[in-house]
């Protein structure tokens, strides 16, 4: 029950179409009905079904189209003010339409589209797909209510009047707690579904308050003045006609992160269809060379400061290792004078240049970063994306400072904007700058942009 409202809102385009295409057809089949009107008999009109059929599937496009460009089709967020919305949908819909039919007869349709189709379709679609969404949305408010979702709304000390917070409390389903600024410092806000600020905070309060939800699903909105925190994408938005500034760490939300995600399933299923030739010698290779395993599989921090299993081919002996799984006194030694010694090039993270641990075929796999290859499977399973910052061990990340800590909002990726413009020259302070720009600009075709741009940097390895 917990995800089951996500569910209902990402199948909703999709009913939604249905329904057009569904009573088109059944428009059709009235219209060919010549004695509809008692006492007089139609003429049997010449009209064809396959282009009616492609003409309601069309419609059902823009549809979609128009509902999506007029967030008719929220994800994440309380939908507000739905019949006002839903209602310039449908209008913006049926003049589109009747353009398509009107432009479209004797060129896209031969045939040409039945008035009497197109208005009552119209007609008839208004109300299924309305009485449809009602059904919906009182669903949706009673798994609210019964599920332990929660608001949670803070107040300033200076709040003067609580008109506001009265306002947000009426305009939605979910059960509601208010708590002062000087409350809110022991309460985890990660089990609220949204936490509206309301009132003048200082910027470090504000700042304090977004960073404790940026590691979660929570929504963050404030009402009052706003401030220019550090990583936030600012973005207004109406709650029960009170405007207000939601903060956000990426402007990767919503059906944008539906996006994200299928972009991720369909990258990594097609490339571990067409490298699975190419990791089976790899595995062949790393066997002859030196010894088992072929797949190192280490621990690793992920979103949300979540532990998930890192997969590599392995690139270093064994007995050099310090992997948990062969550990060795004198590999930890050696690990330990490799830190101090001028190989290491980071500071932060250790980086040695030339290591004496990795193996023949290692030093090819990483030089052509041909041992990430396996982290496709990461992908596939959703602790990973195809791009986004790298991950770290729970011991180096225990080291990053108060705004690196920032890189852990969203899934570790296998290939990154910080790869691509800096590749293995940067320190880590860099890097993060690097990772940190890239989590606040974020959009599928930069992610696109640096998959492409990782293969032109991969080859010109030396």
């Amino acid at each position: 029950m917990k995800n089951l409202n996500i569910w209902l809102r990402l199948f909703r385009p999709v009913f939604h179409a249905i329904l057009i295409v569904t009573i088109f057809a059944f428009a059709y089949q009235l219209r060919l009905v010549t004695d509809l009107i008692p006492g007089i008999q139609l003429k049997i009109p010449i009209i064809n079904y396959s282009e009616t059929m492609v003409y309601a599937i069309l419609s059902s496009i823009v549809f979609i189209t128009m509902g999506s460009l007029k967030r008719l089709y929220e994800l994440h967020k309380p939908i507000q003010k739905y019949f006002q919305t839903f209602t310039k949908v449908w209008l913006y819909w049926l003049v589109i339409i009747t353009f398509i039919a009107y432009f479209g007869q004797g060129f896209v349709f031969f045939f040409g589209i039945s008035r009497f189709i197109i208005v009552i379709g119209a007609i008839i679609i208004f109300f299924v797909l309305f009485f449809f969404d009602q059904i919906r949305n009182y669903l949706e408010s009673r798994i609210d209510r019964n599920s332990d979702k929660k608001i949670m709304i803070i107040g300033s000390d200076t709040l003067s009047s609580y008109k506001a917070i009265e306002e947000i409390k009426n305009g939605f389903s979910f059960k509601t707690e208010f708590v002062s600024g000087k409350e809110m410092k022991d309460i985890d806000l990660h089990k609220y579904i949204m936490v509206i600020a309301v009132g003048s905070f200082d910027k470090e309060c504000l700042q304090d308050i977004f960073e404790k939800t940026r590691f979660s699903s929570t929504r963050f909105y404030h009402i009052s003045e706003g401030y220019f925190l550090e990583d936030v994408v600012y973005a207004p938005e109406a709650i029960n006609n009170i405007i207000a500034l939601e903060y956000r760490n990426s402007t990767l939300d919503g059906w944008a992160s539906v996006l994200k995600r299928l972009f991720d399933i369909i990258v990594s299923f097609v490339g571990i269809i067409i490298a699975s030739p190419l990791m089976l010698i790899i595995a062949i290779a790393i066997k002859i060379d030196s010894t088992w395993p072929v797949i190192f599989v280490q621990k690793r921090v992920g979103r949300g400061k979540k532990i998930f299993t890192f997969l590599k081919f392995r690139s270093m002996y064994t007995h050099l290792s310090t992997w948990e799984k062969f550990w060795w006194a004198e590999a930890e030694e050696l690990y330990q004078k490799l830190i101090k010694s001028e190989s290491n090039t980071r500071k932060v993270l250790a980086k040695i240049k030339d290591d004496p641990r990795i193996t023949r075929v290692g030093k090819f796999l990483r030089k052509t970063s041909l041992d990430e290859l396996p982290q496709l499977f990461c992908v596939l399973y959703w602790t990973m994306s195809i791009i986004g910052p790298r991950p770290h061990l729970p011991a180096e990340v225990e080291k990053y400072e108060y705004r690196q800590k920032r890189l852990l909002s969203i899934k570790p990726g296998i290939t990154g904007y910080a790869q691509v413009f800096g590749r293995d020259n940067l320190d880590f302070e860099e890097e993060a700058k690097l990772d940190l720009f890239y989590i606040q600009k974020r959009s599928i075709f930069m992610d696109i942009y640096i998959l492409f741009a990782t293969f032109g940097v991969v080859f010109k390895w030396k």
